[in-house]
């Protein structure tokens, strides 16, 4: 990480050191943090103090930024404020009505047919021009997000020693709510896996990213978000043109949550009674949000 430089550099990491002792990654946050410490070291070199001027140049939409991100992006540092105040720094705190309201999307449904589309463009990507393996990364991240019901973030942060390959069981480290979990991999995802793995090692022997660039390190969201959507225009206009909210890597997840419901209803078991087991695999703090 770079080295903090501006007024409130002390300040930022005094909040830092306060989330890691809590035991809270904090990456997003501090990436963000970071980002306001480089505008006030550019644009405000001798202020010490967080002015109104400050927090609010910070707030500022951005071009074809989404209301969802850009309340991510005020979160932090309206928490630097509260945490300057709390020692008797004077701090401007970002109004709670900034930036408005989160926008919660309803999950697109996908069709057997749907999946199955995209998953043959995933099998028939083509390389990249600008370095990776993608042709081995996108059918082996999709198919693991799908088939066990991960988030996009938790699978793109894997690292090479959280999929045991012998046991096949995978390791979710500091999910949501910074909760830890084991999932198992069902068969075929497991065979799928060690092939993979064996690919991609002849590219990247000493890996750390279970999905690693071409540095052998992690991917970006953005990148998930650029190949998903490669996908489905391959995929041909009908699963972007469906019924629903326009489809997300994240709606794998679901997909992967109805697939298991609708098999339990169909072998003649309750899914009321299953849903605890459900919310664990699933790395939900309880079975409401499940």
């Amino acid at each position: 990480m770079n080295t903090l430089v501006s007024g409130l550099a002390a300040h930022i990491q005094a909040l830092l050191d306060v989330k890691h002792a809590l035991g809270l990654p904090y990456l997003a946050s501090e990436r963000h943090l970071r980002a306001f410490d480089a505008l006030c070291a550019r644009d405000y070199p001798r202020q010490t103090t967080l002015t109104r001027e400050m927090a609010m140049t910070w707030a500022v939409a951005r071009p074809g930024e989404h209301v969802n991100g850009q309340m991510r992006r005020i979160t932090p540092v309206r928490q630097l404020a509260k945490h300057m105040s709390s020692v008797g720094v004077p701090a401007y705190v970002i109004p709670s009505g900034i930036p408005g309201r989160q926008i919660h999307y309803s999950p697109h449904i996908f069709s057997h047919e749907q999946l199955r589309a995209i998953f043959d463009a995933a099998d028939e990507i083509p390389v990249s021009p600008y370095g990776g393996q993608r042709q081995l990364l996108v059918p082996a991240i999709f198919r693991m997000i799908y088939c066990l019901g991960l988030r996009p973030g938790e699978a793109k942060r894997l690292h090479r020693n959280d999929v045991d390959l012998t046991r096949g069981t995978v390791s979710i480290r500091e999910s949501k709510g910074h909760k830890d979990r084991i999932v198992f991999m069902s068969p075929d995802l497991h065979e799928y896996c060690r092939s993979y793995d064996a690919a991609i090692s002849a590219f990247h022997p000493d890996r750390t990213a279970f999905f690693p660039n071409q540095w052998g390190r992690f991917y970006s969201p953005s990148t998930l978000n650029c190949w998903f959507d490669e996908l489905l225009a391959a995929a041909g206009p009908a699963v972007v043109a469906s019924i629903g909210s326009p489809p997300r890597p994240y709606d794998l997840r679901h997909a992967h949550v109805i697939e298991n419901i609708n098999r339990w209803v169909l072998a003649g078991r309750d899914p009321e009674v299953l849903v605890a087991y459900l919310s664990l695999h699933l790395g939900h703090s309880n079975t409401a949000d499940t």
